[in-house]
């Protein structure tokens, strides 16, 4: 179940780089299409997917390697392995659950409607907005599975993966 787990966090990132990826390919089609009085049709509506795609996308695989940006001014009065920050940290996460399982049944619903209604872009493209919109709903339902995967390793015992790759160095650096 970890390694099915973890390659689904790894999909989301590749994903989220691939779509950062179409950005920078758009932009340079974009220029280089432009000494020839040309353009891509949509280009921005595109470019605007794919933003969006990159960043949610993104979350879970961030959280797990400790690269979000958290507000830890309550949690760091506390030292780590006291009962309280145990306790904190899995508040924390069971709230961010609560917050991102609400974040993800909007955008699948929204994904459902817009499948149902056959809503299409308004751009020059007639693309099927259900298409672009998947990979936000995709994208906060892997984050859901990552925070629910964190919080049941810990209540098992464990490290939430997090605080397991602060400890191990695999974070990003913070500038102080």
């Amino acid at each position: 179940m970890r390694r099915a787990l973890d390659s689904l966090y790894r999909l989301c990132g590749v994903l989220a780089a691939a779509a950062m990826l179409m950005i920078a390919a758009l932009i340079l089609a974009q220029v280089f299409l432009r000494f020839f009085g040309s353009q891509i049709r949509s280009a921005d509506d595109i470019s605007g997917w794919a933003l969006v795609a990159t960043i949610i996308l993104g979350l879970a695989p961030t959280y797990r390697h400790n690269a979000h940006i958290r507000v830890t001014l309550l949690l760091d009065r506390f030292p780590l392995g006291t009962p309280f920050r145990a306790f904190l940290e899995r508040a924390v996460t069971a709230l961010s659950i609560v917050l991102v399982g609400w974040a993800a049944y909007v955008s699948v619903h929204f994904v459902w409607e817009s499948y149902i209604y056959n809503e299409l872009n308004q751009g020059l493209l007639a693309v099927p907005m259900w298409i672009p919109q998947f990979f936000m709903a995709f994208g906060f339902l892997v984050f859901l599975i990552a925070l629910v995967d964190d919080l049941v390793v810990d209540l098992m015992g464990g490290r939430q993966s997090h605080l397991a790759a602060a400890a191990a160095g695999d974070e990003m650096p913070v500038e102080r």
